[in-house]
Order: C-alpha cells, then structure tokens, then sequence
C-alpha cells in the first residue's frame, strides 16, 4: 500500500527494512536507460501502424473484388454480343454496349472513392511515422519529448472515448487538438451502427458486416455470425413463428452442425420449452444479456480485425502503474489512505485482477504526518503494534498529555512506546 504506516501485529521492536542502494549514475547508462525506455514505448505502438495498414488492405481486397466481378460481367455480355453479332439488331447491341459503359463508369467512380480513402490512409500513416520518429530521433531534446507524452496522452484518451461511445466528444476533442491522423474515429464511427441495432435487438447491421468480414473472421475463427444466426432464430420462437424459425435454421444454421452440433440441439429444444420456461438451461437463451454479450463479441472481433488492443490504452496504462503500488493490504478498510490510488474504488476495480508487487525496497510513512520514518524521525511502537513516526508522537504528547493511537482510539503513556530501529 502506498504511504501506509507499518502494523507489525507481532510487536516487534525491530523493524528490518532493507535500505536503497544508491545507484551510481553515468552518461552512458542514462542514456542507455533511455533507449531502452522509447524502445518499450515504441513496442506498445504497434496498432498505431497497423490500423491504417489493414485499412488500405482491406480498401484493396473490395476494389480488386469490385473489379474482378464487373469486368468479368462485361467479357460476358461482349461475349454474349459477339456470338449474336448476326442476329442482334443494331439498337439491341447499342442499348446492351450503352448499359455496359454506364457500369464501367460507375466502377470508375467507385474506384476514386476507394483510391481517396487509401490516399487518406497513407497520409495517416505518414503523420504516424513521423510522430513516432519524434520520440527516436528526439528523445534527448526536452520540448520535442513533450510534444510527442502530450500528443500520445490525448491519443489514449480520444481512444477511450470512442471505446465507451462519446464519439461526439472524440470528435471534438481531435479537432481541438488536431489530432485526427493519430486516432481511429472511421473504425469506431462504422462499428456504431451495428451496435445501435444490437442496442434495438436487430442483428441486420451486424450481419452485413460479418458478411463483409467474412475471410477474415472465418481466419480468427469467430463464432459472431452463429451466435447472431442463433440469436434471431431465438427472436422468431419469442414471437411463436415456430414454422418461420425452422425454415430459417434448415438455411442459417444447419450448415453449422458439423462443428456446433450440441449447441444446435440446445436451441432446438426452445421449440418446445418456448420463452416463459421456468428451466434455466433454456430460460438464459431468452435473456435479454445475450443482445449485450453479442455487442461485446462483435467489439472484440472488430478490434482484433483491426489489430487493436481489446482494452483501451488508459485502462492497460493505469493497470501497469497500478501493478507496481499494489500490496497485500490494499482493498483493506482498517489501511485506507487517502495518498494511495489503490484505495479509491474505481482505481480498486482496475487492479482487482493484477498480481501483488515485489517490493524488495520499502519506506516507512507515518500515517499521521505523512512523513518517511528514517534516523531522525525514528518509527516507535505502540504495545497494539501500531507504528507512527517520533515527530507525530510527540507532537500529539504535547498537545494533549497522551497518546491516543488515531486507528483503536486505544490510549497510552509515553513510557509505553517503544523505539523500532531501521536497518
């Protein structure tokens, strides 16, 4: 626990604490030390490149579809004229070339769209680089350091915003700090749609974009279209169409018996259990929690798609401090301290799943002064075991005549402490 004062309830009068060992420092090893520390920075960087690489893969992957599919049209309808070149009337072969020229043409058009979005992306991705070549190439010039903590403190909070749905404060936010090449708004604006229509237990959106997805999510192995699959076939036993949600599981979820059998039969027995079952094996698939377990699936495999982290960067940041304050006393009522992150409940809630640190070196603060016990103010033992600094015990001795330890309320004489000795 941060800044806690020490409660040996053995009641020792010996407190051995292992003192620091005073690191002798150099250029060399400074300079060393910083390497390694924008090398680890850079590391936990990799996604700010990877997004708008994937992007520009994934605008490629739908021009060449797009262009693959019309122009082989074309072949085929010029093929098609050609063996009626004797036969087709003169109009007939006008109209068919004419209809061509116009799907030609809107192809064209689909092409600049997608080719200005890649142009997009490349620029982004040029400002990323060159964002992150700040913290390389500049890392010993004090304001360029600044720019690059500030710019990346802003991007981390931008993202979370966007990950907990205040686009229009992201947004904002981006534009104020003209930012907009270093954050992800398009991935998260795109995703919106489809949680809104999981927030109105509609999977429509969300169908489209697994069809979209499709070879990539078939890659990561995702479930997202059978549960969504699994989903409306529910909503259509909720309703009593029992007839419409057969034909919909002969066409949308059998071909998924080889490998989601069990499953299968367990959503078929809705069939006769129906929604106001009283078992809980089928009563969960009537839950309205299963619309918010598929939003959560979606934003994970939607991330992965896009090789972001499936925690924001603030939560995965507060946790690494987190890691390094937490002890075997925090979350402890009778410790709390109001210096230390770990008492504050939601700071409690980050760090409920990380480990406890190793503290090799440690400092004993007085809880009354906040002060570091050391030789000249010395910690002293109270018979409960309760420890405070010399300067806290005597200061309350003169004030009162007594001592009275502030977490019992159990009082005391002087005479009764007993000094503990650092070493």
């Amino acid at each position: 626990m941060l800044n806690m004062s020490n409660t040996d309830t053995n009641k020792k009068t010996n407190v051995s604490i292992t003192s620091p060992t005073t690191a002798t420092t150099t250029t060399t090893s400074n300079s060393s030390s910083n390497d390694c520390s924008i090398i680890g920075e850079i590391q936990l960087e990799r996604s700010l490149l990877k997004v708008p690489f994937e992007c520009i893969n994934k605008s490629f992957r739908i021009s060449q579809k797009s262009i693959e599919k019309e122009m082989n049209n074309v072949i085929t309808q010029i093929t098609e004229i050609n063996k009626k070149r004797l036969t087709i009337s003169k109009d007939d072969a006008i109209n068919t070339v004419d209809k061509l020229l116009n799907r030609v043409q809107q192809l064209k058009r689909k092409m600049e769209d997608v080719k200005l979005e890649e142009e997009q992306q490349i620029k982004k991705l040029k400002s990323r680089l060159s964002h992150l070549n700040i913290a390389t190439n500049c890392q010993n010039q004090k304001d360029h350091r600044e720019i690059f903590n500030n710019t990346r403190i802003n991007r981390i909070l931008i993202d979370y915003f966007l990950r907990e749905g205040y686009y229009d404060s992201a947004i904002e936010f981006s534009n104020q700090l003209k930012i907009k090449d270093f954050v992800d708004i398009e991935i998260f604006l795109s995703s919106k749609k489809v949680v809104e229509g999981l927030n109105k237990f509609d999977c429509t959106e969300a169908l489209n974009w697994c069809n979209e997805n499709k070879s990539k999510l078939k890659k990561i192995n995702s479930t997202l279209e059978f549960n969504l699959r699994i989903q409306e076939f529910i909503e259509l036993v909720r309703l009593g169409k029992m007839m419409q949600a057969i034909a919909y599981a002969k066409v949308h979820i059998s071909p998924n018996s080889s490998t989601n059998m069990k499953e299968i039969q367990r959503v078929a027995a809705t069939l006769v259990f129906k929604k106001d079952t009283t078992c809980d094996r089928y009563k969960k698939l009537f839950d309205s929690k299963k619309w918010s377990e598929l939003i959560c699936q979606f934003k994970n495999d939607n991330f992965q798609l896009h090789s972001l982290s499936t925690k924001s960067m603030l939560d995965i940041s507060l946790q690494s401090g987190l890691s390094v304050l937490k002890t075997s006393s925090c979350g402890d009522e009778s410790t709390f301290n109001v210096n230390c992150p770990l008492c504050d409940p939601s700071f409690r809630a980050l760090a409920t799943s990380l480990p406890v640190s190793l503290q090799s070196h440690s400092s004993l603060v007085c809880r009354i002064t906040g002060e570091i016990m050391n030789e000249d103010n010395y910690p002293m033992v109270l018979p409960n075991g309760n420890v405070f600094s010399k300067r806290a015990i005597i200061d309350m001795y003169k004030k009162q005549d007594k001592i009275i330890d502030p977490r019992s309320g159990n009082e005391y004489k002087l005479e009764d402490l007993k000094r503990a000795y650092i070493s």
